[in-house]
């Protein structure tokens, strides 16, 4: 199954509700990609959760632990998964 078939333009051809399981896991990692090369292409991380974590990766591979330190948060230590 080609992902083009799925979404065309940022617009998908067919309901969401209607993608099967295959179908959104395709869309999803289409995205995902998407969203890392436009934040790095502008020098931003990507921030997510990950082992109860709020990590900030960086396009050179690097993941960082994001905490609250005094009311900020603060890139902490780095993240080795």
């Amino acid at each position: 199954m080609n992902i083009d078939s799925l979404v065309q333009y940022g617009h998908a051809k067919k309901p969401f509700e209607q993608l099967n399981s295959k179908e959104l896991a395709e869309v999803n990692s289409r995205l995902d990609k998407k969203i890392r090369e436009r934040a790095w292409a502008v020098g931003s991380p990507v921030y997510y959760g990950l082992d109860d974590y709020l990590i900030a990766e960086y396009a050179d591979g690097r993941k960082m632990i994001i905490e609250e330190v005094n009311g900020q948060l603060i890139e902490t230590r780095e993240y080795y998964a």
